[in-house]
């Protein structure tokens, strides 16, 4: 595989990771920074990358091979078509658009074009996800019937200083954090096809929401539950148990955070539970007055985002297809949206 030159668009916290990652990358020749802010791109050249405010500009001047797309999210059309007109392989941060439209026409215009379209949902990428995906597929736990997700943490007050934050249309947690899960469990259990939800505000007051609980009914008959909550003190969020956050942070091997599992996932032959691949089943006759054994599966341990990096330089020279397309993405966005319009509604919406 040769080396590629990659611009990352977009330097905020997972720009940065982004860039961060693929200039590790032995099929990484070099990486530019893609942003409109002078201030932010003088942060860019003082970590020794090379900065253009706009794609167009630094794709004439650096003549870079892919890009990934870390801008805001009502910005991924416009920079990802920009892309696709260039005839640049492109990786565009989850969500993929803030419409279901939206994420159509990019999907549509990269088909089109023959432009290889990788989403960034990180947690496929992951080993433990991935091996929980073989274990269920392969009958370990029998027919999955019902999952449980805990997703509770706290966000600091500062957070919510940046404006878009508080603001409805985006800023709540149901679309910046509760998407993975909705990705994660259509990866494990496949596709959802009617949602139900609620979500309060009551903590902070702000117009986003704080909590919700969401309720979602899959193709196959399996039932899961969603807590979520960003205004608790509490251990039990995939991304700090797994080790995900602190990745993407730079703070690595810093926090003892505990491991906690998250997500509990039941069969008619035995359970699995995420981030710990906990493995419960009878050793003799099954039924509730005898013992569950239990074994933990333990995949080798990855950096998440290096391993998409690599798939993604992969991508880019169409050697692999992509893991995450942007119709999957797309899915993923639709059911995640239809929670937000359950949980403002009260209505049960089938998809």
């Amino acid at each position: 595989m040769k080396s590629l030159r990659i611009a990352v668009a977009g330097f905020g916290a997972i720009g940065r990771k982004h860039a961060e990652v693929l200039r590790a990358c032995g099929a990484c020749e070099r990486v530019v920074i893609i942003d409109p802010e002078p201030r932010t791109r003088m942060q860019a050249e003082s970590q020794r990358f090379d900065a253009f405010p706009d794609i167009g500009s630094g794709h004439r001047q650096a003549g870079f091979d892919a890009v990934v797309i870390a801008v805001p999210t009502a910005d991924h059309l416009e920079s990802a078509s920009h892309c696709i007109e260039l005839g640049l392989p492109i990786l565009v941060e989850k969500p993929i658009a803030d419409t279901v439209e939206a994420a159509r026409l990019l999907s549509e215009r990269a088909d089109a074009a023959g432009i290889p379209l990788l989403i960034g949902h990180h947690r496929r990428h992951n080993p433990l996800v991935r091996t929980a995906a073989g274990l269920i597929g392969d009958g370990l736990i029998g027919r999955p019937t019902v999952a449980t997700v805990l997703y509770t943490f706290k966000k600091p007050d500062a957070y919510f200083d940046i404006p878009w934050h508080r603001e409805p249309n985006g800023g709540g947690p149901i679309l910046i954090n509760l998407i993975h899960e909705v990705d994660q469990l259509r990866f494990l259990l496949g596709e959802v096809r009617s949602v139900q939800a609620v979500q309060s505000n009551a903590v902070r007051g702000l117009p986003v929401e704080d909590s919700a609980v969401v309720l979602l009914r899959f193709a196959s008959g399996v039932l899961a539950t969603i807590t979520l909550s960003d205004c608790v003190a509490a251990p039990w969020s995939y991304d700090l148990a797994s080790g995900e956050f602190d990745l993407m942070s730079g703070k690595a091997g810093r926090i003892d955070r505990g491991r906690e599992d998250t997500h509990f996932i039941s069969g008619t032959e035995g359970s699995l539970t995420l981030p710990n691949l906990r493995h419960y089943s009878f050793a003799g006759e099954a039924g509730w007055s005898n013992p569950l054994a239990v074994r933990s599966v333990k995949p080798e341990a990855a950096d998440t985002y290096v391993l998409q990096a690599e798939h993604f330089l992969r991508v880019a020279q169409g050697l692999e297809a992509p893991l995450v397309t942007g119709a999957d993405a797309t899915r993923t966005l639709e059911v995640t949206l239809a929670i937000k319009a359950a949980a403002r509604t009260g209505q049960a919406i089938d998809l």
